[in-house]
């Protein structure tokens, strides 16, 4: 196989890929917006990660969800004025601030709990298991031979 017959699959994959993503957040927008709930895609992803992994900095925030630092700074202070997070001065490194879910996003939590299993429904309504250990699979070694230009 010469070097164009495998780097087309690659770069088809990868554009489904970000086809996906672009598909993803509408359909989030959509029923969140039919919900009548006025939060972006961007907040609903950062109170699912401080749902799993609450006291974690901004950057550790941000790597996660591959925003870059000023971005997330906004994302965060416009959080922190609508009463979603807080931010906490870190014991070990009083320099450092962790970003915390509040009351009020907990609660909220509980209200998306039903519109986000419908949306992940949707998505696995054609897909097998063994669809998604295969696809893990390929991201994952996709992702492996990238981590040298990211160190």
């Amino acid at each position: 196989m010469n070097p164009d017959e495998k780097s087309e699959p690659i770069v088809e994959f990868c554009q489904s890929i970000f086809e996906f993503r672009f598909r993803l957040r509408k359909m989030f927008q959509v029923k969140l917006k039919e919900a009548g709930m006025t939060i972006s895609f961007e907040v609903l992803e950062v109170m699912s990660i401080l749902h799993k992994k609450g006291g974690i900095n901004q950057q550790e925030l941000a790597d996660l969800l591959f925003k870059d630092k000023s971005s997330m700074t906004y994302l965060l202070d416009n959080m922190v004025k609508g009463g979603w997070v807080l931010r906490k001065e870190d014991e070990v490194d009083r320099r450092n601030k962790l970003i915390f879910l509040t009351d009020k996003s907990h609660q909220l939590k509980e209200e998306l709990s039903p519109l986000v299993e419908q949306c992940f429904a949707v998505l696995s309504e054609n897909i097998t298991p063994q669809d998604i250990k295969e696809g893990m699979h390929t991201l994952s070694k996709m992702n492996n031979s990238l981590l040298e230009f990211i160190i």
